[in-house]
């Protein structure tokens, strides 16, 4: 049996890139980013290389009212004006971006925080017009990922919004799912984790530890998940096929939720995999 779990997990994953795309709610609430933060400290310190990329529907909505303007979203996605992108990117870009600064500096860590995906990092697609509303939100066709491999040679963390920088010098907004999965896949992480608001996959209103990605299409199929969890896990496991390890979704806002799920044997929330990764987990509990 493994006497450390921490040494273990620890001696596993350093080197390897983690991608945590967090709610905007999280990174909102101010014990929630702290709690955040400080885990990634501890991943860092321990040689674990971290994208963390963010959103903020709920607060870009309000953003919106203010103006006395109303979110256009069709089923569920927003469109984003040229009005709507200013508020996107006061948001994501200067009030997120300096919360996260500012808890940086208060607990002394290092790392990159951009305003927006790099232009070189991918190429994106703007969507089309929507009722002759020129749209600022787009996809990603294609990412670069020399980019920031070679950006993990000087440092253990970069953080970004849901924001890409196209190369005419437009800001587009993505999906920040979509975003997340697109970098954690061209990436080959060995973790892609999803910090929400709900503890993990309920399967018959239980949270389910481990899922594989067969038993996950099985359950999209009978109806048993749908709505915006069926979206998140078909992102789940189009993350798997391109290439990532292990996804994770996990409660943001319960402490030290990151860290448990790295460090312990139980580890928390619920743990997506293929079969084959499956069995490499069992065997490693079994040592």
């Amino acid at each position: 049996m493994i006497s450390n779990f921490k040494s273990f997990y620890k001696k596993r994953f350093a080197g390897q890139i983690f991608v945590i795309k967090a709610g905007g709610r999280v990174i909102e609430d101010d014990t929630a980013r702290l709690n955040l933060l400080k885990n990634i400290q501890e991943l860092t310190g321990d040689g674990i290389k971290v994208l963390l990329i963010y959103g903020g529907g709920n607060a870009i909505d309000a953003a919106i009212d203010a103006e006395e303007r109303k979110p256009t979203k069709i089923d569920g996605r927003r469109i984003t004006s040229e009005a709507d992108i200013a508020c996107v990117k006061k948001v994501l870009a200067g009030d997120f971006a300096f919360r996260i600064l500012e808890t940086m500096a208060k607990i002394d860590l290092d790392g990159y925080v951009f305003n927006t995906v790099p232009d070189h990092w991918a190429k994106y697609k703007r969507r089309p017009k929507q009722d002759d509303v020129v749209r600022f939100d787009a996809t990603i066709e294609t990412v670069h990922t020399r980019y920031p491999k070679a950006m993990f040679n000087t440092t253990q963390l970069i953080i970004v919004p849901c924001l890409g920088m196209m190369k005419q010098g437009v800001t587009v907004n993505v999906n920040a799912d979509n975003m997340a999965v697109a970098l954690a896949s061209g990436l080959k992480a060995a973790k892609l984790i999803f910090l929400t608001d709900v503890d993990g996959v309920k399967i018959n209103n239980k949270v389910a530890s481990v899922l594989t990605a067969s038993e996950l299409e099985g359950y999209i199929a009978d109806k048993t998940i749908t709505d915006g969890m069926q979206v998140k896990m078909e992102n789940c496991i189009h993350a798997l096929l391109s290439g990532v390890k292990r996804v994770h979704i996990l409660n943001g806002f319960k402490k030290d939720m990151l860290r448990n799920e790295v460090y312990t044997s139980s580890g928390a929330g619920t743990m997506i995999v293929r079969r084959a990764e499956k069995q490499k987990y069992e065997k490693e509990l079994k040592q």
